[in-house]
């Protein structure tokens, strides 16, 4: 029964980051294709079709909140509390810093 529970909290500690990673993904794609040198592709999609990035960034906040929710119950294991936490200070400063410099 130890081992059991055991692996269940890695496996909720490792989805809490998976799901934040994929909840800031749009940013990731964004420095991608700018690395890749195909930065106009990407920004022509974003300026063009405004509400994705809009609906992107949404998805980005209600992961967080689904993450911050997870954590806030009483019976997680300390690891996943830590993972959470960090992986909530990760896609707010990746969405606030691209509110910051491209607005909502």
């Amino acid at each position: 029964m130890e081992i059991m529970t055991m692996r269940r909290e890695w496996l909720l500690s490792i989805g809490a980051v998976v799901l934040a990673f994929l909840g800031a993904q749009h940013h990731n794609l964004m420095m991608l294709l700018f690395a890749l040198g195909l930065g106009d592709a990407g920004m022509s999609v974003m300026t063009e079709v405004p509400l994705l990035r809009t609906l992107m960034l949404l998805m980005s906040l209600i992961m967080a909140a689904a993450v911050g929710y997870q954590i806030s119950r009483p019976n997680r294991p300390t690891a996943m509390r830590v993972t959470g936490a960090l992986s909530i200070l990760f896609t707010l400063g990746i969405a606030g810093w691209s509110v910051m410099h491209f607005g909502l």
